[in-house]
């Protein structure tokens, strides 16, 4: 029996804005939502150990796809192989991911993914402050989230 939901935060917690997917995943764990909550540091093959077993999972990472800093974008499985600015993105890395889960794995791969991604204003200065663009995002990914959780409970 699966359990029911992961979220996975991905990102490097001493740059800039792309330790958002990690400060959603810890702000979640902060708040108690009904979902287990893991961290992971790159888009490999370890996004994909967390989350087997899983009915639902939903990842959060940072992009740099050239939209306004702080937009939020939903992608899909399909997304990532289809759309060409994500696949220029290192998001293509975790669509191969997890597209070899569903080939090796596909008994206990989630049925359902979100992907939620927040663009970036900067990475490249070592610091754990987020610009403010990126910190309101990771605000309103987390209540998203909070939402996606508590339908899916219902």
């Amino acid at each position: 029996m699966k359990a029911k939901c992961v979220v996975v935060g991905i990102g490097n917690p001493y740059l800039q804005d792309d330790r958002a997917g990690v400060v959603v995943a810890e702000q979640l764990e902060r708040d108690g939502v009904a979902c287990q909550t893991e961290v992971v540091y790159t888009v490999g093959f370890e996004v994909m150990d967390k989350i087997l077993g899983f009915e639902r999972a939903i990842i959060v990472d940072a992009c740099q796809l050239g939209n306004a800093p702080g937009a939020i974008l939903e992608a899909t499985m399909d997304d990532i192989f289809t759309n060409h600015a994500l696949v220029n993105s290192h998001a293509i890395t975790l669509g191969a991911t997890l597209k070899t889960g569903y080939v090796c794995f596909p008994e206990e791969m989630p049925v359902d993914i979100r992907i939620l991604l927040i663009e970036v204003k900067e990475i490249k200065e070592f610091t754990q402050q987020m610009s403010p663009e990126v910190e309101r995002a990771v605000a309103e990914v987390v209540e998203r989230i909070k939402d996606m959780v508590a339908s899916a409970a219902a």
